[in-house]
């Protein structure tokens, strides 16, 4: 299992997890490739505005090709998903150890 971990800090809450929980936008889009396996959003109980997103693929190699294949909506999403948050940060890339 690939892992993808990010940090936001919502300008609005309930429209950022409408673009970014399990079956937002995002979760939409990815689940066009092959190896999704699906997104993760965790809300900070202290500080309501403040999420963790998990995005799980198959393998490393099953996000790259997907991310290679739909390069230019993948930017364009990207880009447009800032208005949703104030902070963006990756925390890293992670895989399961078996």
């Amino acid at each position: 299992m690939f892992v993808i971990a990010y940090s936001y800090e919502a300008r609005d809450p309930e429209d950022f997890e409408s673009v970014y929980g399990p079956n937002g936008d995002w979760s939409e889009f990815f689940r066009r490739g092959n190896g999704y396996v699906g997104t993760e959003l965790l809300r900070e109980l202290e500080n309501p505005g403040r999420y963790l997103v998990l995005d799980r693929w198959e393998s490393r190699d099953a996000f790259d090709q997907f991310a290679l294949e739909h390069q230019g909506e993948y930017f364009r999403r990207a880009e447009e998903a800032g208005l949703y948050y104030v902070q963006e940060l990756q925390l890293g890339v992670y895989e399961n150890v078996w």
